[in-house]
Protein backbone atom coordinates (compact mmCIF):
# COMPACT_ATOMS: atom_id res chain seq x y z
CA UNK A 1 0.00 0.00 0.00
CA UNK A 2 1.16 3.59 -0.71
CA UNK A 3 0.80 6.53 1.62
CA UNK A 4 0.76 9.22 -1.10
CA UNK A 5 -1.69 9.13 -3.99
CA UNK A 6 -0.76 10.11 -7.55
CA UNK A 7 -3.21 12.99 -7.87
CA UNK A 8 -2.43 13.32 -11.58
CA UNK A 9 -4.11 10.03 -12.28
CA UNK A 10 -6.41 9.21 -9.38
CA UNK A 11 -8.43 11.57 -7.30
CA UNK A 12 -8.36 10.49 -3.64
CA UNK A 13 -11.74 9.56 -2.21
CA UNK A 14 -11.52 12.16 0.57
CA UNK A 15 -11.26 14.92 -2.03
CA UNK A 16 -14.88 14.22 -3.01
CA UNK A 17 -16.10 15.77 0.23
CA UNK A 18 -16.04 19.28 1.56
CA UNK A 19 -12.36 18.63 2.15
CA UNK A 20 -12.04 19.04 -1.65
CA UNK A 21 -10.77 22.43 -2.83
CA UNK A 22 -10.28 23.74 0.68
CA UNK A 23 -8.51 20.69 2.03
CA UNK A 24 -5.50 22.47 3.41
CA UNK A 25 -7.61 25.16 5.04
CA UNK A 26 -10.02 22.62 6.48
CA UNK A 27 -7.21 20.47 7.80
CA UNK A 28 -5.56 23.45 9.46
CA UNK A 29 -8.86 24.46 11.02
CA UNK A 30 -9.50 20.90 12.08
CA UNK A 31 -6.03 20.61 13.60
CA UNK A 32 -6.43 23.84 15.53
CA UNK A 33 -9.91 22.98 16.73
CA UNK A 34 -8.95 19.48 17.82
CA UNK A 35 -5.68 20.34 19.54
CA UNK A 36 -7.40 20.38 22.88
CA UNK A 37 -9.09 17.05 22.17
CA UNK A 38 -5.79 15.51 21.11
CA UNK A 39 -4.23 16.48 24.39
CA UNK A 40 -7.08 15.03 26.40
CA UNK A 41 -7.19 11.75 24.42
CA UNK A 42 -3.55 10.79 24.82
CA UNK A 43 -4.61 7.78 26.81
CA UNK A 44 -6.47 5.32 24.69
CA UNK A 45 -9.97 4.41 25.61
CA UNK A 46 -10.90 0.88 26.50
CA UNK A 47 -12.80 0.60 23.26
CA UNK A 48 -9.76 1.66 21.24
CA UNK A 49 -7.57 -0.84 23.02
CA UNK A 50 -9.97 -3.65 22.31
CA UNK A 51 -10.37 -2.55 18.71
CA UNK A 52 -6.62 -2.65 18.15
CA UNK A 53 -6.45 -6.32 19.21
CA UNK A 54 -8.41 -9.56 18.68
CA UNK A 55 -9.52 -9.81 22.29
CA UNK A 56 -13.08 -8.75 21.54
CA UNK A 57 -13.46 -11.51 18.94
CA UNK A 58 -11.77 -14.08 21.16
CA UNK A 59 -14.15 -13.22 24.00
CA UNK A 60 -17.13 -13.35 21.63
CA UNK A 61 -16.05 -16.73 20.25
CA UNK A 62 -15.54 -18.01 23.80
CA UNK A 63 -19.08 -16.96 24.68
CA UNK A 64 -20.32 -18.86 21.63
CA UNK A 65 -18.49 -22.03 22.68
CA UNK A 66 -19.76 -21.48 26.22
CA UNK A 67 -23.35 -21.44 24.95
CA UNK A 68 -22.72 -24.72 23.13
CA UNK A 69 -21.17 -26.21 26.28
CA UNK A 70 -24.17 -25.14 28.36
CA UNK A 71 -26.51 -26.62 25.75
CA UNK A 72 -24.68 -29.95 25.75
CA UNK A 73 -24.60 -30.09 29.55
CA UNK A 74 -28.36 -29.46 29.71
CA UNK A 75 -29.04 -32.15 27.14
CA UNK A 76 -26.79 -34.66 28.91
CA UNK A 77 -28.42 -33.96 32.25
CA UNK A 78 -31.99 -34.36 31.04
CA UNK A 79 -31.45 -37.11 28.48
CA UNK A 80 -34.03 -39.92 28.97
CA UNK A 81 -35.56 -38.13 31.95
CA UNK A 82 -39.19 -37.24 32.49
CA UNK A 83 -40.45 -33.96 31.12
CA UNK A 84 -41.98 -33.23 34.53
CA UNK A 85 -38.45 -33.00 35.96
CA UNK A 86 -37.86 -29.91 33.84
CA UNK A 87 -38.78 -27.02 36.14
CA UNK A 88 -37.36 -24.00 34.30
CA UNK A 89 -39.88 -21.25 33.53
CA UNK A 90 -39.57 -21.87 29.78
CA UNK A 91 -39.74 -25.23 28.04
CA UNK A 92 -36.68 -27.29 27.25
CA UNK A 93 -37.20 -26.71 23.53
CA UNK A 94 -37.30 -22.97 24.11
CA UNK A 95 -34.15 -23.19 26.22
CA UNK A 96 -32.36 -25.09 23.47
CA UNK A 97 -33.50 -22.48 20.95
CA UNK A 98 -32.22 -19.63 23.14
CA UNK A 99 -28.86 -21.35 23.67
CA UNK A 100 -28.27 -22.10 19.99
CA UNK A 101 -29.43 -18.62 18.95
CA UNK A 102 -26.97 -17.02 21.36
CA UNK A 103 -24.21 -19.36 20.19
CA UNK A 104 -24.93 -18.64 16.54
CA UNK A 105 -25.16 -14.86 17.04
CA UNK A 106 -21.86 -14.62 18.90
CA UNK A 107 -20.19 -16.96 16.42
CA UNK A 108 -21.27 -14.83 13.45
CA UNK A 109 -20.22 -11.66 15.27
CA UNK A 110 -16.65 -12.96 15.43
CA UNK A 111 -16.64 -14.55 11.96
CA UNK A 112 -17.96 -11.40 10.28
CA UNK A 113 -14.98 -9.51 11.72
CA UNK A 114 -12.66 -12.20 10.35
CA UNK A 115 -14.11 -11.73 6.86
CA UNK A 116 -13.99 -7.95 7.19
CA UNK A 117 -10.29 -8.08 8.05
CA UNK A 118 -9.69 -10.58 5.22
CA UNK A 119 -10.68 -7.98 2.62
CA UNK A 120 -7.61 -5.98 3.70
CA UNK A 121 -5.26 -8.93 4.20
CA UNK A 122 -6.04 -10.38 0.78
CA UNK A 123 -4.39 -7.46 -1.04
CA UNK A 124 -1.08 -7.44 0.89
CA UNK A 125 0.92 -10.04 -1.06
CA UNK A 126 -0.30 -9.75 -4.65
CA UNK A 127 -2.86 -7.98 -6.76
CA UNK A 128 -6.48 -9.05 -6.98
CA UNK A 129 -9.57 -7.69 -8.61
CA UNK A 130 -10.93 -4.70 -6.76
CA UNK A 131 -14.30 -6.45 -6.98
CA UNK A 132 -12.96 -9.07 -4.55
CA UNK A 133 -12.84 -6.34 -1.91
CA UNK A 134 -16.59 -5.75 -2.28
CA UNK A 135 -17.41 -9.49 -2.49
CA UNK A 136 -15.58 -10.30 0.74
CA UNK A 137 -17.16 -7.31 2.44
CA UNK A 138 -20.60 -8.56 1.35
CA UNK A 139 -19.75 -12.06 2.58
CA UNK A 140 -19.27 -10.69 6.09
CA UNK A 141 -22.88 -9.53 6.09
CA UNK A 142 -24.78 -12.76 5.55
CA UNK A 143 -25.17 -16.24 3.98
CA UNK A 144 -25.96 -15.00 0.46
CA UNK A 145 -22.78 -12.94 0.29
CA UNK A 146 -20.71 -15.80 1.70
CA UNK A 147 -22.12 -18.16 -0.93
CA UNK A 148 -21.22 -15.63 -3.62
CA UNK A 149 -17.71 -15.44 -2.21
CA UNK A 150 -17.29 -19.22 -2.33
CA UNK A 151 -17.92 -19.47 -6.06
CA UNK A 152 -16.50 -16.12 -7.22
CA UNK A 153 -13.23 -16.01 -5.26
CA UNK A 154 -10.50 -18.61 -5.23
CA UNK A 155 -10.58 -20.68 -2.06
CA UNK A 156 -8.22 -20.02 0.80
CA UNK A 157 -8.30 -19.81 4.56
CA UNK A 158 -10.89 -17.05 4.31
CA UNK A 159 -13.21 -19.56 2.66
CA UNK A 160 -13.57 -21.28 6.03
CA UNK A 161 -15.23 -18.15 7.41
CA UNK A 162 -17.56 -18.00 4.41
CA UNK A 163 -18.52 -21.65 4.91
CA UNK A 164 -19.28 -20.96 8.57
CA UNK A 165 -21.53 -18.02 7.69
CA UNK A 166 -23.44 -20.07 5.11
CA UNK A 167 -23.83 -23.24 7.20
CA UNK A 168 -24.96 -21.24 10.22
CA UNK A 169 -28.16 -20.71 8.27
CA UNK A 170 -28.99 -24.40 8.86
CA UNK A 171 -28.04 -24.75 12.50
CA UNK A 172 -31.37 -23.55 13.89
CA UNK A 173 -33.26 -26.12 11.82
CA UNK A 174 -30.98 -28.94 12.90
CA UNK A 175 -31.07 -28.04 16.57
CA UNK A 176 -34.88 -28.06 16.53
CA UNK A 177 -34.63 -31.81 15.88
CA UNK A 178 -32.30 -32.52 18.80
CA UNK A 179 -34.93 -32.76 21.54
CA UNK A 180 -37.77 -35.20 21.00
CA UNK A 181 -40.61 -35.55 23.49
CA UNK A 182 -41.55 -39.20 23.47
CA UNK A 183 -44.66 -40.57 25.22
CA UNK A 184 -44.17 -43.55 27.49
CA UNK A 185 -45.30 -45.17 30.71
CA UNK A 186 -43.78 -45.69 34.12
CA UNK A 187 -44.79 -48.15 36.79
CA UNK A 188 -45.40 -46.85 40.27
CA UNK A 189 -46.13 -48.80 43.42
CA UNK A 190 -49.03 -47.60 45.48
CA UNK A 191 -50.64 -49.88 48.01
CA UNK A 192 -54.18 -50.84 47.03
CA UNK A 193 -54.03 -49.28 43.57
CA UNK A 194 -53.30 -52.48 41.62
CA UNK A 195 -54.52 -55.67 43.28
CA UNK A 196 -56.21 -58.98 42.69
CA UNK A 197 -56.75 -61.95 44.97
CA UNK A 198 -55.24 -65.41 45.03
CA UNK A 199 -55.61 -68.18 47.59
CA UNK A 200 -53.90 -71.36 48.75
CA UNK A 201 -57.01 -72.74 50.37
CA UNK A 202 -60.78 -72.46 50.65
CA UNK A 203 -63.19 -72.87 53.52
CA UNK A 204 -66.65 -71.37 53.53
CA UNK A 205 -68.12 -69.58 56.49
CA UNK A 206 -71.17 -68.02 54.85
CA UNK A 207 -74.18 -70.36 54.58
CA UNK A 208 -77.91 -70.51 55.13
CA UNK A 209 -78.79 -73.36 57.50
CA UNK A 210 -81.83 -75.50 57.10
CA UNK A 211 -81.78 -77.08 60.55
CA UNK A 212 -84.76 -79.28 59.84
CA UNK A 213 -82.89 -80.85 56.92
CA UNK A 214 -79.55 -80.95 58.62
CA UNK A 215 -77.68 -79.33 55.70
CA UNK A 216 -76.29 -75.98 54.58
CA UNK A 217 -76.38 -74.12 51.30
CA UNK A 218 -73.25 -72.31 50.16
CA UNK A 219 -74.55 -69.48 48.03
CA UNK A 220 -71.05 -68.53 46.89
CA UNK A 221 -70.62 -71.91 45.22
CA UNK A 222 -74.10 -71.79 43.71
CA UNK A 223 -73.51 -68.32 42.29
CA UNK A 224 -70.12 -69.33 40.89
CA UNK A 225 -71.58 -72.31 39.04
CA UNK A 226 -74.45 -70.28 37.60
CA UNK A 227 -72.07 -67.49 36.56
CA UNK A 228 -69.92 -70.04 34.76
CA UNK A 229 -72.87 -71.06 32.59
CA UNK A 230 -72.51 -67.73 30.79
CA UNK A 231 -68.80 -67.37 29.95
CA UNK A 232 -69.19 -63.95 28.34
CA UNK A 233 -70.69 -62.47 31.48
CA UNK A 234 -67.94 -63.72 33.80
CA UNK A 235 -65.38 -61.10 34.82
CA UNK A 236 -62.11 -61.34 36.71
CA UNK A 237 -62.29 -59.40 39.96
CA UNK A 238 -59.40 -56.98 40.37
CA UNK A 239 -58.62 -53.39 41.34
CA UNK A 240 -56.85 -51.08 38.91
CA UNK A 241 -57.54 -47.38 38.39
CA UNK A 242 -55.49 -47.03 35.21
CA UNK A 243 -53.17 -49.48 33.45
CA UNK A 244 -51.56 -51.98 35.81
CA UNK A 245 -48.89 -54.65 35.67
CA UNK A 246 -48.01 -57.57 37.93
CA UNK A 247 -44.43 -58.66 37.27
CA UNK A 248 -44.36 -61.68 39.55
CA UNK A 249 -46.12 -65.03 39.28
CA UNK A 250 -48.89 -66.15 41.61
CA UNK A 251 -50.01 -69.66 42.59
CA UNK A 252 -53.69 -69.99 43.38
CA UNK A 253 -56.00 -72.87 44.23
CA UNK A 254 -58.85 -73.49 41.82
CA UNK A 255 -60.91 -75.95 39.84
CA UNK A 256 -60.18 -77.54 36.49
CA UNK A 257 -62.31 -79.61 34.16
CA UNK A 258 -61.75 -82.23 31.49
CA UNK A 259 -64.47 -83.45 29.14
CA UNK A 260 -64.56 -86.33 26.68
CA UNK A 261 -67.03 -88.01 24.36
CA UNK A 262 -68.34 -91.01 26.30
CA UNK A 263 -71.15 -91.94 23.89
CA UNK A 264 -69.89 -95.38 22.92
CA UNK A 265 -68.97 -96.51 26.44
CA UNK A 266 -72.21 -95.18 27.95
CA UNK A 267 -74.51 -96.72 25.32
CA UNK A 268 -72.93 -100.07 26.03
CA UNK A 269 -74.65 -99.88 29.43
CA UNK A 270 -78.06 -98.97 27.96
CA UNK A 271 -80.87 -101.02 29.47
CA UNK A 272 -84.56 -100.80 28.68
CA UNK A 273 -87.60 -102.53 30.11
CA UNK A 274 -88.31 -105.94 28.56
CA UNK A 275 -91.61 -106.79 26.97
CA UNK A 276 -93.93 -105.28 24.38
CA UNK A 277 -94.55 -102.06 26.27
CA UNK A 278 -94.63 -98.86 24.34
CA UNK A 279 -92.95 -95.62 25.43
CA UNK A 280 -96.28 -93.86 25.91
CA UNK A 281 -97.49 -96.09 28.73
CA UNK A 282 -94.30 -96.39 30.72
CA UNK A 283 -94.79 -93.11 32.53
CA UNK A 284 -96.80 -94.92 35.20
CA UNK A 285 -94.52 -97.92 35.33
CA UNK A 286 -91.11 -96.26 35.67
CA UNK A 287 -88.59 -94.92 33.19
CA UNK A 288 -88.19 -97.26 30.21
CA UNK A 289 -84.43 -96.83 29.58
CA UNK A 290 -81.36 -96.00 31.65
CA UNK A 291 -77.58 -96.05 31.31
CA UNK A 292 -74.40 -95.05 33.15
CA UNK A 293 -71.27 -93.21 32.03
CA UNK A 294 -67.84 -94.77 32.60
CA UNK A 295 -67.67 -92.90 35.92
CA UNK A 296 -71.17 -93.95 37.01
CA UNK A 297 -73.18 -90.81 36.24
CA UNK A 298 -76.78 -92.01 35.82
CA UNK A 299 -78.72 -90.97 32.71
CA UNK A 300 -82.37 -91.87 32.27
CA UNK A 301 -84.98 -91.38 29.58
CA UNK A 302 -88.12 -89.58 30.72
CA UNK A 303 -91.64 -90.90 30.39
CA UNK A 304 -91.96 -89.39 26.93
CA UNK A 305 -90.22 -87.20 24.39
CA UNK A 306 -92.37 -84.40 23.04
CA UNK A 307 -89.80 -82.44 20.99
CA UNK A 308 -87.21 -83.10 18.31
CA UNK A 309 -84.38 -82.59 20.83
CA UNK A 310 -83.98 -84.28 24.17
CA UNK A 311 -81.27 -83.39 26.73
CA UNK A 312 -80.54 -84.78 30.13
CA UNK A 313 -77.90 -83.53 32.61
CA UNK A 314 -76.89 -85.28 35.78
CA UNK A 315 -73.97 -85.29 38.21
CA UNK A 316 -72.37 -87.72 40.61
CA UNK A 317 -72.06 -87.53 44.35
CA UNK A 318 -68.84 -86.60 46.13
CA UNK A 319 -67.24 -89.57 47.85
CA UNK A 320 -64.32 -88.66 50.08
CA UNK A 321 -62.91 -92.18 49.91
CA UNK A 322 -62.58 -91.90 46.15
CA UNK A 323 -60.97 -88.48 46.36
CA UNK A 324 -58.41 -89.77 48.83
CA UNK A 325 -57.25 -92.02 46.00
CA UNK A 326 -56.76 -89.10 43.62
CA UNK A 327 -60.07 -89.26 41.75
CA UNK A 328 -61.80 -86.07 40.55
CA UNK A 329 -64.16 -84.46 43.03
CA UNK A 330 -67.22 -85.26 40.93
CA UNK A 331 -68.43 -85.97 37.42
CA UNK A 332 -71.23 -84.56 35.31
CA UNK A 333 -72.69 -85.81 32.05
CA UNK A 334 -74.73 -84.19 29.30
CA UNK A 335 -76.82 -86.49 27.11
CA UNK A 336 -78.32 -85.13 23.92
CA UNK A 337 -80.72 -87.25 21.84
CA UNK A 338 -82.36 -86.45 18.52
CA UNK A 339 -85.46 -88.72 18.35
CA UNK A 340 -85.86 -88.24 14.60
CA UNK A 341 -88.81 -88.94 12.31
CA UNK A 342 -89.04 -92.60 13.32
CA UNK A 343 -89.99 -91.71 16.86
CA UNK A 344 -93.61 -91.67 18.01
CA UNK A 345 -95.39 -91.75 21.31
CA UNK A 346 -96.38 -95.40 20.68
CA UNK A 347 -92.93 -96.61 19.67
CA UNK A 348 -92.06 -100.02 20.99
CA UNK A 349 -89.24 -100.35 23.44
CA UNK A 350 -86.93 -102.37 21.15
CA UNK A 351 -87.21 -99.73 18.43
CA UNK A 352 -86.74 -96.99 21.02
CA UNK A 353 -83.53 -98.64 22.14
CA UNK A 354 -82.28 -98.66 18.56
CA UNK A 355 -83.05 -94.95 18.15
CA UNK A 356 -81.23 -94.15 21.37
CA UNK A 357 -78.13 -95.99 20.19
CA UNK A 358 -78.08 -94.27 16.80
CA UNK A 359 -78.94 -90.66 17.68
CA UNK A 360 -77.32 -89.96 21.07
CA UNK A 361 -74.29 -87.85 22.04
CA UNK A 362 -73.03 -88.22 25.60
CA UNK A 363 -70.33 -85.94 27.01
CA UNK A 364 -68.82 -86.69 30.42
CA UNK A 365 -66.85 -84.05 32.34
CA UNK A 366 -64.68 -84.37 35.43
CA UNK A 367 -64.17 -81.55 37.94
CA UNK A 368 -61.16 -81.58 40.23
CA UNK A 369 -59.15 -79.23 42.41
CA UNK A 370 -55.99 -77.90 40.74
CA UNK A 371 -53.36 -75.23 41.10
CA UNK A 372 -52.93 -72.38 38.64
CA UNK A 373 -49.75 -70.43 38.04
CA UNK A 374 -50.62 -66.93 36.82
CA UNK A 375 -47.91 -64.82 35.16
CA UNK A 376 -47.55 -61.99 32.64
CA UNK A 377 -50.54 -60.26 34.23
CA UNK A 378 -51.78 -56.84 33.18
CA UNK A 379 -54.82 -54.63 33.05
CA UNK A 380 -55.18 -52.20 30.17
CA UNK A 381 -58.22 -49.97 29.80
CA UNK A 382 -59.98 -51.92 32.57
CA UNK A 383 -59.46 -55.21 30.71
CA UNK A 384 -57.72 -57.77 32.93
CA UNK A 385 -55.45 -60.22 31.13
CA UNK A 386 -53.45 -63.17 32.41
CA UNK A 387 -50.91 -63.77 29.67
CA UNK A 388 -49.76 -67.20 30.86
CA UNK A 389 -51.94 -69.64 32.82
CA UNK A 390 -50.23 -72.88 33.79
CA UNK A 391 -52.44 -75.59 35.25
CA UNK A 392 -50.76 -77.77 37.87
CA UNK A 393 -52.59 -81.00 38.85
CA UNK A 394 -52.59 -81.88 42.54
CA UNK A 395 -53.01 -85.64 42.41
CA UNK A 396 -53.57 -87.71 45.55
CA UNK A 397 -54.24 -85.69 48.69
CA UNK A 398 -51.79 -85.81 51.57
CA UNK A 399 -54.44 -86.19 54.23
CA UNK A 400 -57.51 -84.87 55.97
CA UNK A 401 -57.74 -82.72 59.06
CA UNK A 402 -60.91 -83.12 61.13
CA UNK A 403 -61.82 -80.89 64.05
CA UNK A 404 -64.79 -81.40 66.39
CA UNK A 405 -66.41 -84.02 64.15
CA UNK A 406 -68.19 -85.75 67.02
CA UNK A 407 -69.55 -82.56 68.54
CA UNK A 408 -71.14 -81.38 65.28
CA UNK A 409 -73.76 -84.07 64.76
CA UNK A 410 -75.79 -82.22 62.12
CA UNK A 411 -72.74 -81.35 59.99
CA UNK A 412 -70.10 -84.02 60.65
CA UNK A 413 -67.75 -82.75 57.91
CA UNK A 414 -68.09 -79.03 58.65
CA UNK A 415 -64.56 -78.76 60.06
CA UNK A 416 -62.88 -81.33 57.77
CA UNK A 417 -60.21 -80.07 55.36
CA UNK A 418 -58.38 -81.94 52.64
CA UNK A 419 -54.82 -80.81 52.18
CA UNK A 420 -51.77 -81.29 49.97
CA UNK A 421 -48.21 -80.52 51.00
CA UNK A 422 -46.16 -82.70 48.69
CA UNK A 423 -46.94 -80.90 45.46
CA UNK A 424 -43.51 -79.42 44.71
CA UNK A 425 -40.69 -77.61 46.46
CA UNK A 426 -41.71 -74.40 44.68
CA UNK A 427 -45.43 -74.79 45.37
CA UNK A 428 -47.32 -73.87 48.55
CA UNK A 429 -49.31 -76.17 50.82
CA UNK A 430 -53.00 -76.02 49.88
CA UNK A 431 -56.27 -77.16 51.40
CA UNK A 432 -59.99 -77.35 50.61
CA UNK A 433 -62.94 -77.82 52.97
CA UNK A 434 -64.56 -81.24 52.59
CA UNK A 435 -68.05 -79.92 53.26
CA UNK A 436 -67.65 -77.47 50.38
CA UNK A 437 -67.02 -80.41 48.08
CA UNK A 438 -70.39 -81.74 49.25
CA UNK A 439 -72.02 -78.35 48.69
CA UNK A 440 -70.71 -78.23 45.13
CA UNK A 441 -71.76 -81.79 44.38
CA UNK A 442 -75.21 -81.21 45.86
CA UNK A 443 -75.80 -78.13 43.74
CA UNK A 444 -74.69 -79.87 40.54
CA UNK A 445 -77.16 -82.68 41.30
CA UNK A 446 -79.96 -80.27 42.23
CA UNK A 447 -82.75 -79.24 39.87
CA UNK A 448 -81.02 -75.88 39.47
CA UNK A 449 -78.33 -77.60 37.38
CA UNK A 450 -79.32 -81.18 36.55
CA UNK A 451 -82.53 -81.71 34.65
CA UNK A 452 -84.24 -82.77 31.47
CA UNK A 453 -85.37 -80.76 28.47
CA UNK A 454 -87.84 -82.19 26.01
CA UNK A 455 -90.02 -84.47 28.11
CA UNK A 456 -92.53 -81.85 29.30
CA UNK A 457 -93.68 -78.30 28.63
CA UNK A 458 -93.05 -75.21 30.79
CA UNK A 459 -96.66 -75.22 31.99
CA UNK A 460 -96.29 -78.76 33.26
CA UNK A 461 -95.53 -79.11 36.97
CA UNK A 462 -92.93 -81.73 36.10
CA UNK A 463 -90.97 -79.29 33.90
CA UNK A 464 -87.41 -79.23 35.28
CA UNK A 465 -84.84 -78.37 32.60
CA UNK A 466 -82.04 -77.43 35.01
CA UNK A 467 -79.17 -75.87 33.07
CA UNK A 468 -79.88 -77.73 29.82
CA UNK A 469 -80.78 -74.54 27.95
CA UNK A 470 -77.19 -73.29 28.32
CA UNK A 471 -75.62 -76.30 26.58
CA UNK A 472 -76.95 -75.64 23.10
CA UNK A 473 -76.60 -78.67 20.82
CA UNK A 474 -74.61 -80.60 23.43
CA UNK A 475 -71.47 -81.11 21.36
CA UNK A 476 -68.09 -81.80 22.96
CA UNK A 477 -66.86 -78.29 22.12
CA UNK A 478 -69.85 -76.54 23.66
CA UNK A 479 -69.99 -78.69 26.79
CA UNK A 480 -66.22 -78.45 27.35
CA UNK A 481 -66.34 -74.67 27.02
CA UNK A 482 -69.10 -74.32 29.60
CA UNK A 483 -67.44 -76.62 32.15
CA UNK A 484 -64.14 -74.77 31.66
CA UNK A 485 -66.03 -71.57 32.39
CA UNK A 486 -67.60 -73.12 35.49
CA UNK A 487 -64.14 -74.19 36.68
CA UNK A 488 -62.73 -70.70 36.22
CA UNK A 489 -65.74 -69.18 37.97
CA UNK A 490 -65.22 -71.51 40.94
CA UNK A 491 -61.52 -70.57 40.86
CA UNK A 492 -62.45 -66.89 41.07
CA UNK A 493 -64.68 -67.71 44.04
CA UNK A 494 -61.77 -69.40 45.80
CA UNK A 495 -59.44 -66.48 45.06
CA UNK A 496 -61.87 -64.11 46.77
CA UNK A 497 -62.78 -66.42 49.63
CA UNK A 498 -61.70 -66.48 53.24
CA UNK A 499 -58.16 -67.52 52.34
CA UNK A 500 -57.62 -64.66 49.89
CA UNK A 501 -54.17 -63.09 49.68
CA UNK A 502 -53.47 -59.80 47.90
CA UNK A 503 -51.28 -59.66 44.80
CA UNK A 504 -49.91 -56.12 44.70
CA UNK A 505 -48.90 -54.80 41.29
CA UNK A 506 -47.71 -51.53 39.87
CA UNK A 507 -49.75 -48.80 38.24
CA UNK A 508 -48.75 -47.59 34.81
CA UNK A 509 -48.80 -43.85 34.38
CA UNK A 510 -48.59 -42.02 31.07
CA UNK A 511 -45.53 -39.79 30.97
CA UNK A 512 -43.39 -37.91 28.46
CA UNK A 513 -39.68 -38.65 28.15
CA UNK A 514 -37.01 -36.25 26.97
CA UNK A 515 -35.06 -37.99 24.22
CA UNK A 516 -31.89 -36.40 22.83
CA UNK A 517 -31.01 -37.19 19.24
CA UNK A 518 -27.34 -36.30 19.24
CA UNK A 519 -26.88 -36.79 15.52
CA UNK A 520 -28.76 -33.55 14.86
CA UNK A 521 -26.16 -31.67 16.90
CA UNK A 522 -23.27 -32.69 14.63
CA UNK A 523 -23.70 -29.83 12.14
CA UNK A 524 -23.84 -27.06 14.79
CA UNK A 525 -20.74 -28.50 16.46
CA UNK A 526 -18.88 -28.71 13.14
CA UNK A 527 -19.86 -25.12 12.31
CA UNK A 528 -18.52 -23.90 15.65
CA UNK A 529 -15.33 -25.91 15.24
CA UNK A 530 -14.78 -24.35 11.81
CA UNK A 531 -15.53 -20.95 13.34
CA UNK A 532 -12.81 -21.43 15.93
CA UNK A 533 -10.36 -22.50 13.22
CA UNK A 534 -11.31 -19.50 11.07
CA UNK A 535 -10.66 -17.06 13.92
CA UNK A 536 -7.32 -18.67 14.72
CA UNK A 537 -6.21 -18.62 11.07
CA UNK A 538 -7.27 -14.99 10.69
CA UNK A 539 -5.36 -13.91 13.80
CA UNK A 540 -2.22 -15.73 12.65
CA UNK A 541 -2.55 -14.36 9.13
CA UNK A 542 -2.90 -10.81 10.41
CA UNK A 543 0.17 -11.19 12.62
CA UNK A 544 2.25 -12.35 9.65
CA UNK A 545 1.22 -9.28 7.62
CA UNK A 546 1.88 -6.84 10.43
CA UNK A 547 1.84 -3.81 8.15
CA UNK A 548 -1.97 -4.05 7.81
CA UNK A 549 -3.86 -2.28 10.62
CA UNK A 550 -6.83 -4.00 12.20
CA UNK A 551 -9.41 -2.08 10.22
CA UNK A 552 -11.80 -5.04 10.57
CA UNK A 553 -15.25 -3.84 9.51
CA UNK A 554 -14.67 -0.09 9.80
CA UNK A 555 -16.50 1.93 7.12
CA UNK A 556 -14.35 4.99 7.81
CA UNK A 557 -11.27 2.98 6.96
CA UNK A 558 -12.76 2.21 3.55
CA UNK A 559 -13.73 5.86 3.08
CA UNK A 560 -10.18 7.07 3.67
CA UNK A 561 -8.55 4.66 1.19
CA UNK A 562 -7.90 5.32 -2.49
CA UNK A 563 -6.48 3.50 -5.52
CA UNK A 564 -3.78 5.04 -7.77
CA UNK A 565 -3.13 4.40 -11.45
CA UNK A 566 -0.78 1.51 -10.66
CA UNK A 567 -3.50 -0.33 -8.72
CA UNK A 568 -2.00 0.43 -5.33
CA UNK A 569 -4.42 0.97 -2.46
CA UNK A 570 -3.33 3.78 -0.19
CA UNK A 571 -4.69 5.66 2.78
CA UNK A 572 -4.25 8.94 4.59
CA UNK A 573 -5.14 7.17 7.85
CA UNK A 574 -2.34 4.97 9.09
CA UNK A 575 -3.69 3.53 12.31
CA UNK A 576 -6.68 3.33 14.61
CA UNK A 577 -5.61 6.46 16.47
CA UNK A 578 -5.87 8.46 13.25
CA UNK A 579 -9.20 6.81 12.55
CA UNK A 580 -10.49 7.90 15.95
CA UNK A 581 -9.49 11.49 15.19
CA UNK A 582 -11.48 11.76 11.98
CA UNK A 583 -14.64 10.28 13.53
CA UNK A 584 -15.73 13.69 14.79
CA UNK A 585 -15.26 15.54 11.51
CA UNK A 586 -18.30 17.43 10.25
CA UNK A 587 -18.90 16.44 6.60
CA UNK A 588 -21.55 16.77 3.94
CA UNK A 589 -22.14 14.87 0.73
CA UNK A 590 -21.13 16.88 -2.36
CA UNK A 591 -24.12 17.43 -4.61
CA UNK A 592 -24.01 17.15 -8.36
CA UNK A 593 -24.17 20.94 -8.89
CA UNK A 594 -21.48 21.74 -6.34
CA UNK A 595 -21.17 22.08 -2.58
CA UNK A 596 -24.15 23.52 -0.81
CA UNK A 597 -23.48 26.27 1.71
CA UNK A 598 -26.70 25.82 3.56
Amino acid sequence: MSDTPDVAEVTPIPQGTRLGNEANTANEDCDSESSVETATNVKKTVHLRLSSTWWMEIITMSISFGCIAVLISILMRFQNRLLTEWSFFISINATVAVAITAARATLLAAISVCLSQEKWTRFTKRTHRLQDFAIIDTASRGPLGSLQMLYKISWGFASISAIVVFLSLLTDTFVQQVVQLEPGTISTYKEGSATFGYAHGYKSYKSYKYESLGMDINNDINSAVLSGLQPKSRTFTFSCHSNCTWNSYYITLGFSSACNDATKETLETLKCNDGPQTHSITGKQGLPCRMSTPNDVKLELGARAISDSYMNINSSRFYMSDYLNGSPAFYAAVWTWKPGADYSMDIEIPKLKTLLQNNSVIIECALRVSLYNYSDISSISNSFTVGVIEQIPLGVITGITVSDMLGNTHHPHQEASLWWNHTNDDLPDVYFSAIDFHYTSSFLRSSAFSGTLGDSTPDDHTFSPGATTFFGNGTLEVVSGIFDSISLSLTDMIRQGSGMQIAQGTTSQAVVYIRVRWEWLILPLVVHLLGGIALFVTIVGTKRTGDVPLWKGSTLAVLYHWVNKDGIIGSQVQNLEDLEKVKKMQVMLEKKGGISDS
